[in-house]
């Protein structure tokens, strides 16, 4: 009875610690795939967060065929009734003119510059202007600015920003021969907690599947952040219950036959449980909110956690006192071997890896504490069944026998590894991409919309300054060099010029008498100019605002705003960017990819720092000799794993590095039971119960279809495999053991 008080009052006070941090940080579970990647410098992350934070919001829809406009009018409806709204309504051509008409005189067109300077030559121009009667640019401005420069302005301007046509309020793209409807709306309200998500993407997929139907002649193509998200979270959540499952009843399943006793079972349980509580309580406590992929991954804990079950509730049918001390030992070290490969990852520039550390070093903790404390109060029911003895001798006299051979399937090994390392060396892939486990058809749908808008091979760039004037003459400058590279863009400046320039604008057209004496001629009245300038905070206040808000941001902390480049290949736009101390080429994929490139060779550094102290830890406790053969399974085994993997998957990734960092901890773990207890039965059976358990969780893994959870749990797999055969080729038996 004293043994099941402790266990219930154990859990108790588990499950108590669980709930009150529950109240108190109240964490959310979140599975937006943006929030998975690496935060940028503070700057930065200010302009991303102003710029694009919106973008995890906005939905997009094209529509093709003959009854596109009829598709596209339903689906705006039933969005509407949803409270899913247009992302921006686009001013109509009178609201911009009244707008600018109050700047008459310094708002003026390139080709008006030009044509004013002489008489005859803006004569004219001014009367082909005026005869085109049905000009909205002329026929909105001409009462507030008869010289016509604010028509040219604006039809300058609205030239270069017209990637599209606008007709009856819905944005219509030619491409390919073929003619698009666009829509673009926005949720008012974040949708990314998991069931919203999934409920929202699902309806508006059932509802699009309806309208395909209503109009078979008609495609409707879907995409944003949303249907991603939701993507991924309904696949995060099939496989960690999946894998949970099936893993819990695989270790059900050895238990049983190893002990053939519920109290076994009850004791996995209790230790595997303890580890998911201390981890969820470490995570909650940490971070507020926790991503849905990071309980996939800590799934794997399943298969460490019971590690110290096996190896504990084994020493206790052999030792009546309690445990060994070997096992204590050999508990105490694989323990701070294993949280401290897991330490490394709460340094990872991804927060998925940051918490799963987290989850496991708390969970393994946990789990080490409850199978110190709880286990020996069970000792009297433990047992284990003949054929599990028998399997245990036979196991251990195989390993003995291995052991012959150490020195010929060590040189076999090395041998073969190098070939693989000559044949096909390891190539390394930080694609950020590997973390997206969206369907094909919706990247598909992302890569037409992209086309649709002219920005599959437009580069983002942006541009910081001291204050909006500063900005906008750089813009200006800028504009003239990316033009005279042939290049395509569209600045803030095209539609708010500098004061500087408005100025130059102004002087022009007043010192340009004879031209504005045939303006006169015509209206009969002479020519007035407006004393008024065009600022920034006016145009952000005015009609002009949805086309311009998300562009800029001016504060009391920086100045800055994003364009796109299209017809400049990106190394003259790097080129660009080093000439100019603010302005930088914003590719994001480029840059996380970069910053995990950087992890990845710390992640190999860290390898080989483990490995030393690896070295040293064996040497202090078992002498140098045996800790040099226990360094060499361990470089053996590390590149068995990436080579094998490198060969499986064609490439190697950072969650490759990172299952291989985890094969090391757990490498050592078992060099460290086996050299402590050696091949005695009991320890060979509860190693090749861990192995086995651990096998099957990880390979779980390794049928995901996240390439990332794919890779780690592959490499894991592969390891497993690996340092079971190798690690007892370490074993420094005593003579009459080998015979």
């Amino acid at each position: 009875m004293k043994a099941w008080g402790l266990t219930l009052a154990w859990l108790s006070l588990l499950v108590s610690a669980l709930v009150v941090v529950f109240i108190l940080k109240q964490p959310t579970l979140n599975n937006d795939i943006l929030a998975l990647l690496p935060k940028s410098e503070p700057r930065l992350q200010q302009v991303e967060e102003h710029f694009f934070a919106a973008n995890k919001q906005q939905l997009s829809f094209s529509f093709r065929g003959e009854n596109a406009v009829k598709a596209y009018d339903d689906l705006h409806q039933w969005l509407a009734s949803k409270h899913i709204e247009p992302r921006f309504k686009l001013p109509e051509i009178s609201q911009l003119a009244a707008f600018y008409g109050q700047y008459a005189g310094h708002l003026v067109s390139e080709e008006y510059k030009q044509a004013i300077g002489d008489a005859n030559r803006f004569q004219q121009y001014y009367f082909s202007q005026l005869s085109k009667v049905a000009d909205p640019f002329v026929s909105s401005t001409i009462n507030q600015d008869p010289t016509l420069a604010t028509a040219g302005f604006l039809s300058e301007a609205m030239a270069h920003m017209q990637q599209f046509e606008l007709q009856d309020g819905r944005i219509n793209i030619n491409y390919q021969g073929d003619k698009y409807l666009m829509l673009f709306v926005q949720s008012a309200d974040n949708a990314f907690s998991i069931n919203q998500s999934i409920a929202l993407s699902n309806e508006i997929v059932a509802y699009i599947a309806e309208l395909e139907s209503r109009y078979p002649d008609t495609q409707i193509r879907y995409a944003g952040a949303l249907f991603h998200t939701a993507a991924n979270a309904q696949q995060a959540k099939f496989e960690m219950t999946l894998f949970g499952s099936v893993s819990l009843l695989a270790l059900i399943v050895m238990v049983v036959w190893v002990f053939r006793s519920i109290n076994a079972l009850w004791l996995a349980s209790v230790t595997v449980i303890s580890a998911a509580i201390g981890g969820t309580i470490a995570l909650i406590s940490i971070f507020s909110q926790v991503h849905v992929l990071t309980m996939v991954f800590a799934v794997t804990l399943i298969g460490i956690a019971i590690d110290y079950a096996f190896h504990g509730m084994l020493d206790l049918t052999e030792q009546p006192q309690g445990f060994s001390q070997g096992l204590k030992l050999a508990l105490l070290l694989s323990l701070l071997t294993t949280t401290l490969g897991y330490a490394s990852l709460f340094f990872s520039p991804v927060q998925l890896l940051s918490q799963v550390g987290v989850f496991v070093v708390a969970g393994l903790v946990t789990a080490w504490l409850c199978t110190r404390i709880l286990l020996p109060y069970w000792q009297a029911s433990l047992v284990i069944n003949t054929a599990a003895h028998r399997l245990a001798n036979m196991l251990s006299g195989y390993l003995k026998r291995l052991t012959h051979y150490r020195v010929a399937l060590s040189m076999l090994t090395l041998v073969l590894l190098s070939a693989f390392a000559l044949l096909k060396p390891p190539v390394i892939n930080d694609d950020v991409k590997l973390l997206n486990a969206s369907p094909a058809d919706l990247m598909q749908n992302e890569a037409l919309h992209m086309s649709l808008l002219g920005k599959d091979n437009g580069q983002i760039m942006i541009l910081f300054a001291d204050n909006a004037q500063q900005l906008l003459v750089q813009q200006e400058a800028l504009k003239a060099t990316i033009r005279g590279l042939n290049g395509r863009v569209l600045m803030l400046s095209d539609l708010v010029p500098s004061k500087q320039l408005q100025q130059q604008n102004y002087d022009q057209l007043h010192s340009a008498q004879q031209a504005m004496s045939v303006v006169s001629q015509m209206t009969g009245t002479p020519v007035e100019l407006s004393t008024s300038m065009l600022d920034l905070n006016a145009a952000l206040n005015s009609p002009l605002a949805p086309l311009i808000a998300n562009q800029v941001i001016s504060n009391n902390t920086l100045t800055a705003s994003w364009f796109m480049v299209t017809g400049v290949n990106k190394t003259e736009l790097i080129d660009l960017a080093n000439a100019y101390p603010d302005l930088i080429v914003y590719d994001k994929v480029a840059m996380i990819s970069e910053g995990l490139s950087h992890y990845s060779n710390s992640l190999l550094v860290t390898l080989a720092i483990a490995m030393t102290f690896a070295l040293l830890l064996f040497s202090v406790k078992f002498g140098f000799k045996t800790a040099c053969k226990q360094t060499l399974v361990l470089v053996l085994t590390s590149a068995a794993v990436l080579l094998l993997c490198s060969a499986l998957q064609s490439q190697l990734s950072i969650f490759n590095l990172l299952g291989c960092l985890l094969i090391l901890a757990l490498a050592i773990d078992y060099l460290v039971f086996y050299q402590v207890n050696n091949l005695s039965p009991s320890n060979v059976l509860a190693i090749s119960l861990s192995a086995a358990s651990s096998m099957w969780v990880f390979g779980m893994l390794a049928v995901s279809k996240t390439p990332a959870i794919f890779s780690f749990g592959l490499t894991v797999l592969v390891g497993l495999v690996c340092i079971y055969i190798l690690a007892p080729l370490s074993i420094a038996l005593p003579k009459n053991k080998e015979k």
